[in-house]
């Protein structure tokens, strides 16, 4: 992050900071007077990333919708590296850790819609990501995919369900062969079986994922709209 080749490894850097940051909060947010010591670690950390970094780090930025924003936006800590969000370290509080309710089962569909409720990002998922970025040809897809699964929530934009590292893919709303670019206002992230479906063409194939998947109409509207930008027929 201080010497980056490239303007792309150093946005790289950023989201490997941040994955820091947001695991030493959810590991260490049930302990007791967490908020001092991270405190201590911000007195310490920011004085150098303003030396380091100098004029490529900032107080004023954009944050868009999703993870950072809604858990970071308040803090007057945030700080912005290259125009992306830098999370800040001191930035967090102690939360009492609550007795397992009953409701909670992955078994049962209403059981896992309660788990869902209360996950944060998978840093699991988020690592592994970030580990296949490094072996990826093109960095600004890899960078943008990235921000398109923090700013979702880790969840598909169609069926809104939390994604295992297996279901990702990443959908170019516009295709690549129609122009389209890996920019992150083009690129969306949704389960696998709902991207075969939204480039599907044969009738078998499409009647297949719709019993696969159990859209409802808003659901299929969504899919509807991305096929149309894939320049694609609507499903009927």
């Amino acid at each position: 992050m201080e010497a980056p080749p490239d303007t792309q490894k150093g946005r790289l850097g950023v989201y490997y900071y941040n994955c820091k940051v947001w695991g030493i909060h959810n590991y260490y947010q049930y302990a007791t007077h967490i908020s001092q010591d991270c405190n201590r670690l911000a007195r310490s950390v920011l004085p150098r990333l303003n030396h380091r970094l100098e004029c490529r780090i900032k107080k004023n930025g954009e944050l868009g919708k999703g993870y950072i924003r809604d858990r970071y936006g308040g803090s007057k800590q945030m700080r912005f590296v290259d125009g992306r969000p830098l999370c800040p370290i001191g930035y967090v509080q102690t939360k009492h850790p609550m007795y397992k309710r009953k409701s909670i089962c992955k078994y049962t569909t209403n059981g896992r819609k309660e788990i869902h409720k209360s996950l944060q990002i998978n840093l699991n998922v988020l690592w592994s990501i970030m580990k296949k970025t490094e072996v990826d040809n093109n960095i600004e897809f890899a960078d943008n995919r990235i921000s398109r699964y923090a700013a979702q929530w880790g969840k598909c934009a169609i069926t809104n369900k939390v994604l295992e590292l297996d279901e990702i893919h990443c959908h170019h709303i516009i295709p690549k062969s129609s122009g389209g670019t890996d920019k992150y206002s083009n690129l969306i992230i949704v389960h696998q079986d709902v991207h075969k479906l939204i480039h599907a063409q044969k009738p078998d194939t499409i009647q297949y994922y719709l019993n696969a998947l159990n859209l409802d109409g808003k659901m299929l509207s969504k899919v509807n709209k991305l096929r149309r930008s894939a320049e694609l027929p609507e499903i009927i």
